[in-house]
C-alpha cells in the first residue's frame, strides 16, 4: 500500500483534540471524536492492506496478527509498565484494585467489557483510571480478530455479495448504536457490536479505493469536487469536536458527522490537493507518527497528575502534561515502536513469545492486585483505617429494606437513599418493619420530571415514580413513605462547591430536571427551580391526602471533595489520623431554598423530620461538617454516606418511621 502523508496528518488531527478534551479544554468538549477518526482511519489502513494481499495471494492470517502485535504491543506493555510502577506509590488501594484489574482486562484485548461493567465513560472515576483509555484498543482488535476471519469466509463469492453483506452487518451495527445511545448508553460506548460501523466505513473506503474508484472518478471532475468535498470533511470533523459534548447522545447517529468527514478527507484529500499538502504538512506529520504513543502517554499524565493532587490540578498543569505527552510519544516511537516495528531487528518468534510473557506477567500482578484489594496492605493504619471506613457499604440493592416479612411502608429516593439502604436495613428488622423499596439512582422521588442532561434517563424517572405514587397510594397496607433524596442538587442543578477547593465532579457539570412538557427545551435555572419546588411539595401532599404517614429525611451535607481520597493521601503523607470537615455555613448557603421549602409544608400530624446535618455539623467541630473524623470516614466519596456515615442518622429515620 502507498504511503500517504495526510493520512498521518488527519492522525495528528485525531489526537489532538482528544488530548485537550481530557486536559479539560472547554472549547475542545467535543474532541473525544479524535478516537472514531482514529477507527475510520485504522478500518481502511488495515483492511487496505488485507485486500491488497488477497488480490495478491500473499495473504497469511499469522503475518496479519504479527503485523499488529509489532504495532500496538511494545509501546503499550511499556506505558503498562510504568503505570504500575507510579501506581504501585500513588494509587489508593480502591483505585489500585480497579487499576490491577484493568491490567488483567488489557492483556486479553477485554478492558472495554471490564470499563463498561464498572461504570459509564464519563465522571469523575474515570478521570481517576490510568488506562480507561485502552477500552478503544481492545474495540479495535476484537475487530481486526473477527474481520479477516470474514474476509476467509466470503472470498469465494463475488465481491458485491461481500461489500454486500458487510454493508448490512455494518447498518445493522449502526442502527444498534442509536438504539443504545439512548436505551444503553455505557454498553454503546464501549463495545464492539455498536462501534464497528465506524470501523467499517473505513473499510468501505478501502473497497472502494480497491475496486470502485476509477469507475467512480468518471463521473466526477478531479481537482474542484475534491477540494471541495475534502475540506467539508474537515470541517464536520472540526463541528464535531467544538461542538458536541458530553451531553450528545453518541456514539449515535450523531457520530456520523465526524466519521463521515473523515472519510470525506481520505477520499478526497491527496498530495495533489490543497487540504492534503496542508495535512502533509511536517509538523501535522510528525504528530501523525506518534500519535499512538501520543495516545497511550496522554491519560496516565493526567491521571498520576490528579492521584498526586488534593485538588484538581490547575489547567496549566494539564498545558504542560500535554506537550510532555508529545515529548514521550516521540520517545517511545523512536525506542520502542520502530525498533519493534523493523522484521530485522525481532523476530516473529521473538514478538510473540515477548506478548506472551509479558500478558501473563500482567495477569498474574493484576489478579494479585484484585484479591488482595489493591494490595492495602501498602498503606499505614491511619490510611488504611479511612479505606476500610469509606468502602464499607454493605448490601443496598434490595427490594425490601428491613423485615421482609412486614411491610408496613415504603421509600423514596435516589443514590442518598440507597446510601443509607444497608444500614437502614439491619436498624429496621430489629423493629420487624420492612419498607418497600422504589428507590432509582439519579432520580429524585417526583413526578412529572424529564432529565435533560444524560440522554439515558430521559422520562425514565417520571415513568418510575408515577408507578409508585399510584402504587403506594392505593396500597392500603403502605403505611408510612421515608424520602430520601438529594433535593439540593436538582433546586440547584449545579454540583457542589465547597468554598474551599473541593468542587464535585460528576458524569455531568450540571443535572437538569424540568417538566415533561419541556422536553425539547431547557428553560432558565430559576423556572426549573420553581417547577421542582412544587413538585415537591404536590407530590408530599398527595400522600398526606392518602393517608400515609411522610418522613421527610432533610438534605445530607455535602463534602464537594472525594473525602476517602483527599484522606488517605493526606493520611499517607503526615502518617497521623486525618480528620476533614467542611463549612457550614456553605451548607446553610447551599441549602436554603430546599430547606425553605421543605419547612413550607408545615406542620402535620403526619410529616415526621429527621434533619441529617443536626449529627455532621457543629457536632465534631464547631462551624464545621464533618466528613472524615478521626481517620472514620463517614462517606464513600464526595456525597454518599458509608455506613459510619449511615449509622448516625438512621437510628432518627427509624424512630421516625416506626413509632
Amino acid at each position: 500500500m502507498k504511503y500517504r502523508k495526510e493520512i498521518d496528518g488527519l492522525r495528528a488531527i485525531a489526537v489532538i483534540p482528544v488530548i485537550l478534551f481530557h486536559a479539560g479544554f472547554e472549547n475542545f468538549s467535543g474532541g473525544f471524536v479524535g478516537v472514531d477518526i482514529f477507527f475510520v482511519i485504522s478500518g481502511y489502513l488495515i483492511t487496505s492492506i488485507i485486500l491488497s494481499e488477497k488480490e495478491n495471494g500473499t495473504f497469511s492470517l499469522i503475518n496479519f496478527y504479527e503485523r499488529r502485535a509489532r504495532r500496538i504491543i511494545p509501546a503499550i506493555f511499556f506505558v503498562m509498565l510504568i503505570s504500575t510502577l507510579l501506581s504501585w506509590f500513588w494509587l489508593t488501594p480502591s483505585h489500585m484494585k480497579d487499576f490491577s484489574e484493568s491490567l488483567v482486562g488489557i492483556s486479553f484485548f477485554a478492558s472495554n467489557i471490564l470499563f463498561w461493567q464498572e461504570t459509564g465513560y464519563w465522571g469523575a472515576v474515570n478521570e481517576l483510571k490510568p488506562l480507561l483509555h485502552t477500552w478503544s484498543l481492545a474495540v479495535e482488535e476484537q475487530y481486526y480478530v473477527l474481520f479477516p476471519l470474514f474476509l476467509m469466509l466470503m472470498w469465494r463469492f463475488k465481491k458485491r455479495w461481500i461489500l454486500s453483506s458487510f454493508f448490512l452487518i455494518a447498518l445493522g451495527s449502526l442502527s444498534l448504536s442509536h438504539w443504545a445511545a439512548f436505551n444503553e448508553p455505557t454498553a454503546n460506548f464501549f463495545l464492539l457490536p455498536t462501534r464497528g460501523w465506524e470501523l467499517a466505513i473505513g473499510a468501505g473506503i478501502a473497497f472502494y479505493f480497491i475496486y470502485r474508484k476509477t469507475t467512480m472518478r468518471l463521473l466526477l471532475s478531479h481537482k474542484s469536487i475534491d477540494e471541495l468535498l475534502g475540506w467539508f470533511g474537515l470541517a464536520l470533523i472540526f463541528y464535531a469536536v467544538l461542538a458536541f459534548d458530553e451531553n450528545t447522545p453518541f456514539p449515535s447517529l450523531y457520530a456520523l458527522i465526524p466519521t463521515l468527514g473523515t472519510a470525506l478527507v481520505i477520499i478526497f484529500s491527496s498530495k495533489d490537493t490543497y487540504l492534503g499538502k496542508w495535512l502533509g504538512a511536517k509538523v501535522l506529520v510528525g504528530i501523525g507518527l506518534i500519535s499512538y504513543s501520543a495516545y497511550l502517554w496522554h491519560q496516565p499524565l493526567f491521571v498520576f497528575a490528579r492521584h498526586m493532587s488534593l485538588d484538581e490540578p490547575h489547567i496549566k498543569v494539564f498545558s504542560i502534561l500535554s506537550v510532555v505527552s508529545i515529548l514521550l510519544a516521540y520517545i517511545s516511537w523512536k525506542y520502542i515502536e520502530a525498533p519493534f516495528r523493523k522484521n530485522g531487528k525481532f523476530s516473529r518468534r521473538h514478538i510473540f513469545s515477548f506478548t506472551a510473557i509479558g500478558s501473563v506477567v500482567f495477569i498474574v500482578f493484576g489478579l494479585a492486585g484484585h484479591f488482595t484489594d489493591g494490595f492495602k496492605k501498602r498503606l499505614p493504619s491511619n490510611a488504611l483505617k479511612i479505606e476500610i471506613s469509606a468502602n464499607d457499604i454493605g448490601i443496598s440493592n434490595l427490594d425490601v429494606i428491613g423485615d421482609i416479612n412486614v411491610i408496613k411502608g415504603a421509600i423514596f429516593g435516589d443514590s442518598h437513599a440507597k446510601s443509607i439502604a444497608h444500614s437502614l436495613n439491619n436498624a429496621l428488622a430489629t423493629e420487624e418493619y420492612g419498607l418497600k423499596s422504589y428507590i432509582k439512582i439519579g432520580c429524585p422521588p417526583l413526578r412529572g420530571l424529564y432529565r435533560h442532561d444524560t440522554a439515558s434517563y430521559g422520562d425514565t424517572c417520571d415513568r418510575h415514580y408515577h408507578d409508585a405514587y399510584d402504587e403506594v397510594i392505593h396500597d392500603t397496607t403502605i403505611q408510612t413513605v421515608v424520602i430520601v433524596a438529594r433535593f439540593p442538587l436538582y433546586l440547584e442543578s449545579l454540583r457542589y462547591d465547597n468554598g474551599e477547593g473541593g468542587v464535585e465532579k460528576g458524569p455531568t457539570k450540571q443535572v437538569i430536571y424540568d417538566d415533561i412538557n419541556f422536553k425539547n427545551a431547557i428553560r432558565p435555572q430559576s423556572q426549573r427551580r420553581d417547577l421542582i419546588a412544587a413538585r415537591i411539595i404536590e407530590d408530599v401532599k398527595s400522600l398526606l391526602e392518602a393517608g400515609k404517614k411522610v418522613v421527610l429525611v432533610y438534605p445530607i451535607p455535602e463534602v464537594g471533595w472525594d473525602a476517602p481520597i483527599i484522606g488517605v493521601k493526606k493520611a499517607w503523607k503526615s502518617q497521623k489520623n486525618i480528620t476533614i470537615s467542611t463549612s457550614f455555613k456553605q451548607f446553610t448557603v447551599r441549602n436554603a431554598y430546599t430547606l425553605a421549602i421543605l419547612d413550607s409544608l408545615g406542620e402535620h400530624e403526619n410529616i415526621k423530620r429527621v434533619y441529617p446535618h443536626k449529627s455532621f455539623c457543629n457536632t465534631y467541630i464547631h462551624g464545621r461538617c464533618i466528613a472524615i473524623y478521626e481517620s472514620n470516614s463517614f462517606y464513600r466519596d464526595s456525597n454518599h454516606l458509608s455506613n459510619s456515615g449511615a449509622n448516625l442518622i438512621v437510628d432518627e429515620i427509624v424512630e421516625a418511621t416506626v413509632r
